[in-house]
C-alpha cells in the first residue's frame, strides 16, 4: 500500500512544458483529485486539507481544513457536494460546493479496524456509496446521506473501485492473499453479488472505466503497467509498461486517451486508447494523482504540495 503519509523528499522541480498551464500551491501530499461534473472547479484533497481549484483561472477559491490523511475524494453526480476519506477515520468529510463550506460529516459504521475507507464509486443518482476498504478485507455499501449501510466481503481485498454509467455492475480492484496476479471482482449492484473476476497484473492499485463503456483500466504496481480489460469479453487484451509506481488513473470523455501519474517514476504518461501505445511522457515530479475536465480539455495532476493544469491537447489528449 502506497504510505498515506507521501513521499518525503526536496522539493521537485516545477514543469517547464509549455503544455503546462499553471501550477497550483496545495498543501502537504499526498493530494488527490476529483472534478465537478460541470468542469468549473477541482478539490485537492491532502494531508489534513481540502482546496477548492477554479479551472476557468487555475487559482485557488479556498482552502479548509479536512482530517489527514486523506485516502479519497468525488463529487456527487449532481455536483452538490464532495466527499473525503481518510484513513482512520469513521466519518466522511462533506464538502457543500455551492458555499464552499464544509457541513456535518456522515458518520460510517464501525468495522474491525477503524477506518480503512478509500477510494469511493457513487451510484448514478448518488444515494449509494461502495467504499473500498482495504485495511478490513471489505467492500462498503453506504446509502447517503445517511451513512448506514453493509459491508460484503469480496475475494480481494478492495484497494478501488468504480461503477458504470447506469449503476448496474461495479468492479472492485484489489489483491488476493498473494499479489501477482491482481484481480478485478465483478459486483451485481442489484443482488449485491459477485458474479466473477478479472485477472490483471500484480498489485493493481487503481481501476477506471472508459466513459463508451467498453473497457476498463487498471494501474498496477507491479510491472509496473496498465492492463486494458475488455469488459463484454471479461479479460485484459493488452499490458502496457509505465513509469513506476502508477497511483494515478483518469480517461478522457470521448474514451480516446488514458492518463497515469506515476509517483516514483515522477512523469503524467499519455495512453492512446485506440492502438493502446504511449502518445507522449511529460515530467511531473512526484506525480500522485490526475483527473480530466469533462470537456476534456485539461488534465490536472498531483505533486509535491502542488497541482499542475495540463492542456491535454498539447500532449496528445
Amino acid at each position: 500500500m502506497i504510505s498515506c503519509g507521501g513521499v518525503h523528499a526536496p522539493a521537485p522541480s516545477r514543469p517547464t512544458n509549455p503544455a503546462v498551464l499553471a501550477t497550483i500551491p496545495v498543501g502537504s501530499p499526498p493530494t488527490l483529485l476529483a472534478v465537478a461534473p460541470d468542469g468549473k472547479h477541482v478539490y485537492a484533497a491532502s494531508n489534513g486539507s481540502l482546496t477548492v481549484i477554479d479551472t476557468a483561472t487555475n487559482t485557488i477559491v479556498t482552502t479548509l481544513a479536512i482530517n489527514p490523511n486523506s485516502t479519497g475524494v468525488t463529487v456527487t453526480p449532481d455536483g452538490s457536494r464532495v466527499y473525503v476519506t481518510g484513513l482512520f477515520s469513521i466519518n466522511l468529510t462533506v464538502l457543500d460546493t455551492a458555499t464552499n463550506t464544509l457541513v456535518p460529516p456522515i458518520q460510517l459504521f464501525l468495522q474491525r479496524l477503524r477506518g480503512g475507507f478509500a477510494w469511493m464509486a457513487l451510484s448514478p443518482d448518488g444515494r449509494t456509496g461502495y467504499i473500498a476498504n482495504q485495511a478490513n478485507d471489505q467492500l462498503a455499501v453506504v446509502s447517503l446521506p445517511d451513512g448506514r449501510g453493509t459491508s460484503l466481503l469480496a475475494d480481494v481485498r478492495p484497494i478501488d473501485v468504480a461503477i458504470t454509467g447506469d449503476g448496474g455492475t461495479v468492479y472492485v480492484a484489489g489483491c488476493k492473499p498473494i499479489c501477482t496476479p491482481g484481480f478485478v471482482e465483478i459486483l451485481d449492484a442489484a443482488t449485491r453479488r459477485f458474479t466473477g473476476e478479472i485477472q490483471v497484473d500484480g498489485n493493481p492499485y487503481r481501476i477506471k472505466l472508459a466513459p463508451n463503456g467498453a473497457r476498463a483500466y487498471t494501474a498496477n504496481l507491479t510491472g509496473p503497467t496498465v492492463s486494458v480489460i475488455d469488459l463484454a469479453a471479461k479479460r485484459v487484451v493488452a499490458s502496457l509498461s509505465v513509469p513506476v509506481q502508477p497511483t494515478g488513473l483518469a480517461v478522457s470523455p470521448d474514451s480516446r486517451t488514458v492518463w497515469v501519474a506515476s509517483q516514483t517514476g515522477g512523469a503524467l504518461t499519455t495512453i492512446d486508447a485506440t492502438t493502446t501505445q504511449v502518445r507522449s511522457s511529460l515530467p511531473i515530479a512526484l506525480a500522485r494523482d490526475v483527473a480530466v475536465t469533462p470537456d476534456g480539455r485539461r488534465v490536472y495532476v498531483s505533486s509535491d504540495r502542488a497541482v499542475v493544469a495540463i492542456d491535454a491537447t498539447a500532449l496528445g489528449g
